[in-house]
């Protein structure tokens, strides 16, 4: 995935979108009706999002050539018909405590949301073998993921400037960054069976000059891991693009 992390193009058409848009509801609607889904999205400090690749009408023309595989080909009853994201507000007490355990090492940049999830309703029209999901397909809700909390970071901050307000000394600054996925090790742990809603979080790890490391987990659920990946990204000023 990439993400052209751009604030004047990007970021101010998204902060409403992802926060009120009209497909939070329905949504949401439907995973409260999961008990275990309900219980994660009714936390208090819970902040639930659409991705980008669930945009509808005026708000999708503007990413028109991107996210085409789960906004179109992939959002049918047959395939991955609802899909939600969420995040822990950082701003939260229960966050705030946890936040100086969460540094990167020596000092390095981090980044102010640590992990974001998000829930996808899997359909038999994604398997592959023996009526289960297909490794492709699990690996592209990985690179959802990460992009979501990649994304997620950059509209957060930008919601802090607009309010004049300065994040935590040390956060990564995605300002006129572009981001992309550089690498992923996927490791394959159980079959997903279909159908079967799958909850994927991809969570900070560290960075490394211009690298992002993360960490993602496919869980059911139960919490058992179906799938986890070691992601890289790499970041690139954006006048060097």
């Amino acid at each position: 995935m990439f993400c052209s992390l751009i604030i004047d193009s990007l970021l101010h058409p998204t902060i409403s979108i992802m926060s009120r848009g009209s497909s939070v509801p329905t949504a949401a609607q439907f995973f409260k009706s999961i008990p275990w889904c309900a219980d994660l999205l009714s936390r208090p400090d819970v902040v639930p999002f659409i991705p980008t690749c669930r945009l509808e009408g005026e708000d999708a023309v503007r990413a028109r050539t991107q996210d085409l595989l789960f906004r179109r080909s992939l959002n049918n009853a047959e395939s991955v018909p609802h899909c939600i994201g969420f995040y822990r507000d950082p701003a939260s007490a229960t966050m705030s405590t946890q936040s100086t355990t969460l540094a990167s090492p020596l000092g390095t940049p981090t980044l102010y949301v640590n992990s974001a999830s998000l829930l996808f309703d899997l359909r038999p029209g994604v398997n592959g073998f023996n009526g289960t999901a297909h490794g492709g397909l699990i690996a592209s809700l990985i690179d959802e993921a990460m992009g979501s909390l990649i994304l997620i970071n950059h509209i957060v901050q930008g919601q802090h400037e607009k309010e004049g307000r300065s994040l935590p000394p040390g956060t990564l600054d995605l300002n006129n960054l572009r981001v992309f996925t550089a690498s992923m090790n996927v490791r394959f742990q159980k079959p997903v069976p279909t159908p079967r809603i799958v909850l994927v979080t991809a969570t900070f790890v560290k960075t490394e000059g211009r690298k992002i490391f993360l960490d993602v987990r496919v869980e059911d659920e139960n919490g058992i891991e179906n799938a986890r990946c070691d992601g890289l990204w790499l970041s690139l000023p954006l006048q060097k693009v």
